[in-house]
């Protein structure tokens, strides 16, 4: 198969060679181990002096199947440590299969110790990008993914319980088994223990992988449902931004036709006829706008005034034979308004044929002049809020016409 090792004398090295650093550089440098037991083969070196050490595969090693030789000028001088072994084993085997002995450049050490002189060897330490890129040029990948491959789905997900690093028994023995039909990949030997120990390294980075490999798809397609999510959520906010800006301009627009039409002297019901709303829209169309523009309000007195007048008006259309309907017609006003000024205007005209109300609109106007706020003094009525608020303008209706003292009514009603 043209791997290298040393079988009864005989040592066969391919036809082709690559030397490592003349492809890349490494990331620092180490003394080699096991060439305190090979003395002989560096004794004959000088100090410091460069070299070239070989990368040798020795599947048939009695202590480490995956063990990995430093070969200088054909005389064994050192091996790779055993972890390191593990991943460039098959890929110096892959590399040799293919033609070509694998090299680096190295250098002889010398130092003397108790008297006693002694040699190693430093080599290059290597980055996992050069390991991977030899790795994949020989195929190892290709073969790693073709042997778990065959695994059922259920022995895949149990090879993916913990990395790769410690598969599920079940797993390894299916790997085990086919061994044979994926030459590539060497399997350790029983020295290293149990067949997790004993398992490809290459089998076990597959698997790691795969599993990067969908973590990164996963996380792309959570990116772009966020990107798109996020691009949905800020087109939905510009358009309601957009709609929000439209309406403000409507309303704006509103608010300043329906202040001019109010100015002009123009009624609550025309101005609603003209902006498609209902009179009691226009009514707080009209109230927010002159808050926000600052615009003070008519005062208490002159809001009594225009209520009495109201009530005067809607007494006139009754005793003229109109209906309430009508009469809201006429007003401008719903039928409930009209219903509510129709009362108002019978108590204001002859406030003692009305004993229960009267009564309470005096009882109202004694808790207001004891100094108690509008809450407190709906509170200590005792009757619903609709006819408290009844008895607050009625208090304000005796108040401002003198009723509690026997004074007339207004002439209106």
């Amino acid at each position: 198969m043209g791997i290298h090792r040393r079988r009864a004398g005989e040592y066969v090295r391919p036809a082709g060679r690559v030397l490592l650093d003349d492809y890349c550089r490494p990331e620092g440098e180490y003394y080699a181990s096991g060439a305190y037991y090979l003395q002989d083969s560096l004794s004959r070196f000088e100090a410091g002096q460069k070299v070239e050490a070989e990368l040798v595969p020795e599947p048939c090693n009695p202590w480490d199947a995956r063990a990995v030789a430093y070969d200088v000028e054909g005389q064994r001088a050192a091996y790779l440590p055993a972890t390191a072994a593990k991943m460039w084993h098959d890929v110096v085997r892959g590399w040799n299969a293919a033609g070509f002995a694998v090299y680096v450049a190295a250098e002889v050490n010398r130092w003397e110790t108790d008297g006693e002189v002694r040699f190693g060897l430093t080599v290059p330490k290597w980055d996992w990008q050069t390991l991977l890129a030899m790795a994949e040029t020989v195929g190892l990948k290709e073969a790693s993914r073709a042997a778990l491959e065959e695994l059922t789905e259920e022995q895949r997900l149990l090879m993916r319980e913990d990395g790769g690093y410690t598969p599920h028994e079940t797993a390894l023995e299916a790997l085990w088994r086919k061994r044979g039909q994926h030459p590539a990949c060497a399997w350790g030997g029983k020295r290293d223990g149990g067949l997790s120990e004993r398992m490809p390294f290459w089998y076990g980075y597959v698997v790691r992988e795969r599993m990067r490999e969908e973590e990164e798809r996963l996380r792309f397609a959570r990116s772009v449902k966020s990107a798109l999510t996020r691009g949905f959520k800020d087109e939905i906010r510009r358009r309601k931004e957009r709609e929000s800006e439209r309406e403000r301009l409507l309303r704006r627009e509103q608010v300043e036709y329906a202040l001019r039409l109010h100015g002009e002297g123009r009624r609550h019901q025309e101005i609603a006829a003209e902006l498609d709303l209902t009179p009691k829209q226009v009514e707080g169309l009209l109230h927010r706008a002159r808050k926000a523009a600052g615009i003070t309000l008519q005062r208490n007195e002159d809001l009594r005034k225009e209520r009495y007048g109201a009530a005067a008006e809607a007494l006139r259309h009754k005793r003229s034979g109109m209906a309430r309907a009508q009469i809201a017609r006429a007003m401008g006003r719903s039928v409930e308004s009209v219903k509510e000024l129709l009362q108002d205007a019978v108590f204001y005209e002859a406030p003692d044929a009305h004993p229960e109300r009267l009564e309470l609109a005096r009882h109202c106007a004694e808790l207001r002049g004891a100094g108690l706020v509008k809450d407190q003094v709906l509170e200590k009525l005792g009757v619903t809020r609709v006819k408290g608020l009844r008895a607050f303008r009625d208090a304000s209706f005796l108040e401002t016409l003198g009723a509690a003292q026997g004074e007339a009514a207004p002439s209106g009603l």
